[in-house]
């Protein structure tokens, strides 16, 4: 069987590789970047000078850029160097389709986020001989520059995907509205220009909250999150859908209306379930990477970065908290003054959920029977240092975001996470115990930290909570024509 089990996964390796020539693809692309120099920078990376080697100058067929200064650089080098030289390694492969979201421009180049490839990426093999396969890809396309007029202008610029789902590209004198195409001359959606050049962040601390997707109502867990995070000081919330019900999108938009709220809609081209955004599995043990957490993370560490001086990147069901520190989470962040801490870590406390949601609002003794703040109580043991755990982050100072934690940190400054300790602060993970058949998979799991134990939501903020979140339910749903 194993034998069989062997052959199956190299066929489809060699399939795979196939495509990749099919596509015309190269391990290596006269990627064009203007205005630097080829020099071999990093003469002990082989792959890299042969890249470098390869780049065409042509800041004589475009129009002005921006020129490189201190302020452009990572590890002393201009940042699409810097770029190159943290993929020399990767393949390079063409998109074969493309949906942009936003693009912001920043004080060094233009980023523009993107929603998804079609394209199975492919990150790892795991056989039975312990033989591991790695591809990790960058997918190429081009930068498509408009005037104030509407008007292309310049060469397309070959860009390429780094980290995964952005693609950066250097700013041009004029540029009003930008798109991305899959080849030079093919067709694109022009995007206005986010301004993220601001003189200093507009909030102090924000949040990202993790796709809302999948057919439970969402209506009362929403407003309790969002409640229970102002109450911890945070000033501004950054959402992802992708789908919710017309229900549930009556108080997200209320919120959208206060100003508390901005909303991404996530649009797909290529048709996925609920739970191939979440994680897909592929047989022969194939690896997948979460496409949508991976997006999520990557496109709201770019929406939040200049904006959010502090970003908590965290569920719709978890609720951050302080415990023996006596201030709220702002408190806590306000009073860090060591520059090499680039982000704190929450170690997790899981709340065993063991109902559904109301579908629809009935009144405010349903809000006290059903607040999972008030209904839930039976808790895991507190996990183990980075086990599933939540981070607020610099997004200044992090260049890849995780689930649980950062990828990567800009070089240079010695950027670390300080971790907290569950004297300091925890999260309150409220995880429902039927969904994605958690409890079977996984709560046993969580059983090897300790025994369950009853726990409760802070009594300092339950009570302001509870009247908040009824205000909110009654404003939204309390209209008896409605």
């Amino acid at each position: 069987m194993n034998k069989y089990f062997q052959l199956g996964a190299v066929f489809i390796v060699f399939l795979f590789l196939f495509d990749i020539l099919l596509n015309n693809s190269s391990f290596s692309s006269k990627v064009q970047y203007p205005c630097f120099s080829t020099k071999n920078e990093y003469s002990n990376n082989a792959k890299l000078d042969k890249l470098l080697s390869e780049i065409d100058v042509v800041g004589t067929t475009v129009e002005p850029t921006v020129e490189p200064t201190a302020e452009y650089k990572i590890d002393g080098v201009d940042i699409f160097h810097w770029y190159l030289k943290k993929t020399a390694g990767n393949l390079l492969q063409n998109a074969p389709n493309i949906s942009t979201l936003y693009a912001y421009e920043f004080e060094h180049e233009i980023t523009v986020t993107t929603t998804s490839w079609k394209m199975i990426r492919l990150v790892q093999m795991t056989f039975h001989i312990q033989f591991h396969f790695k591809h990790v890809f960058r997918l190429r396309v081009y930068c498509r520059y408009l005037d104030k007029n509407e008007n292309e202008f310049g060469d397309p610029f070959e860009s390429f995907t780094y980290p995964e789902y952005i693609v950066s590209c250097p700013k041009r004198e004029g540029t009003k509205r930008i798109g991305l195409s899959v080849t030079p001359n093919g067709e694109f959606i022009p995007l206005p220009l986010v301004d993220r050049m601001l003189k200093k962040p507009k909030y102090e601390l924000s949040m990202c909250v993790a796709t809302l997707y999948g057919s439970e109502a969402k209506w009362l867990l929403f407003i309790e999150m969002i409640e229970h995070f102002k109450l911890q000081g945070i000033q501004h919330f950054y959402i992802h859908i992708h789908n919710a019900s017309n229900y549930d999108l009556k108080v997200i938009n209320d919120y959208v209306r206060t100003g508390e709220v901005e909303v991404h809609y996530l649009l797909e081209r290529d048709q996925r379930t609920d739970n191939h955004w979440h994680m897909v599995n592929i047989a022969v043990i194939i690896s997948m990477k979460n496409s949508l957490n991976s997006f999520r993370f990557q496109d709201c560490l770019i929406w939040s970065r200049g904006e959010s001086k502090w970003t908590i990147f965290a569920d719709l069901d978890e609720r951050l908290l302080m415990t023996e520190y006596p201030g709220t989470i702002l408190d806590y962040v306000r009073e860090i003054r060591n520059e090499s801490i680039a982000g704190i870590q929450f170690r997790q406390q899981w709340v065993l959920k063991t109902e559904l949601m109301p579908e629809t609002y009935e009144g405010d003794s349903q809000i006290d029977a059903w607040m999972p703040t008030h209904r839930f109580h039976n808790s895991s043991a507190i996990g183990p240092v980075g086990h599933t755990a939540k981070c607020i982050i610099d997004t200044s100072k992090v260049f890849i975001m995780w689930v649980h934690s950062v990828t990567e940190f800009f070089p240079g400054k010695g950027y670390a996470l300080h971790k907290l300790t569950p004297e300091e602060g925890l999260v309150r993970h409220y995880r429902d115990q039927s969904l994605g058949n958690w409890g079977e998979k996984w709560l046993n799991e969580t059983l090897k930290f300790g025994p369950l134990r009853e726990t409760d939501y802070p009594k300092k903020y339950l009570g302001k909570l509870t009247e908040n979140v009824k205000r909110r339910a009654k404003y939204v749903y309390g209209n008896e024509f409605d």
